[in-house]
């Protein structure tokens, strides 16, 4: 999952690039405040909310710098897309194109290979919360056997038992709180379906 303020770092990036476009920062405004519908995506393909927005200032052909479709429609401008859109709650896909995108960090890292990623999201992260559970319960088992093993140890073997009772106890705490930290994510995804 994308963490919010990473998007919002690349709405806030993206803004400044179109900032003599009135209609398209308007939009980036827009977009801004439904961060948390809003994906990006490498390929808009079976998106049922898909916006294109290219700025380029080293393209070989003119392009257009706004392109959308809401249900399969095609949008004539930003403020007819966000008419469409304001009353649903679908995901909102987001293919960006500008100069260097392939090697700009900031959009990189949050860039989905396809609208699959986003539509299977609240599935994904069920699926890494059993994960989770799962490699808890595991760590909790060889901390259960080295603590048994701690009470029959030589003292050179209760060192051992002891060092990996500590690794197994910061693991636990790890996964608790990366688990925590997924709960509320799924929290937050659930109140918006």
């Amino acid at each position: 999952m994308v963490p919010r303020g990473k998007k919002l770092e690349v709405l806030h990036n993206f803004s400044l690039m179109v900032i003599r476009h009135p209609l398209i920062s308007y939009l980036m405004g827009f977009l801004t405040g439904q961060v948390d519908r809003v994906h990006f995506v490498a390929d808009l393909k079976g998106a049922e909310v898909a916006v294109k927005l290219t700025m380029r200032r080293k393209a070989l052909w003119p392009n257009e710098p706004f392109q959308a479709t809401v249900s399969g429609v095609s949008m004539p401008n930003p403020v007819a897309f966000v008419q469409a859109v304001s009353g649903k709650q679908s995901d909102i896909c987001v293919m960006l194109d500008f100069d260097n995108a392939e090697d700009t960090p900031w959009y990189q890292e949050v860039l989905l290979p396809d609208v699959s990623y986003v539509k299977d999201t609240l599935e994904a992260a069920q699926e890494e919360s059993s994960r989770l559970k799962r490699e808890m319960d595991r760590v909790l088992d060889i901390y259960r056997e080295c603590k048994a093993m701690l009470n029959a140890a030589t003292p050179e073997k209760k060192k051992e038992m002891e060092f990996y009772i500590g690794v197994a106890e910061q693991q636990l705490k790890q996964l608790s709180s990366q688990l925590d930290e997924l709960n509320a994510k799924m929290k937050q995804l659930s109140d918006q379906a």
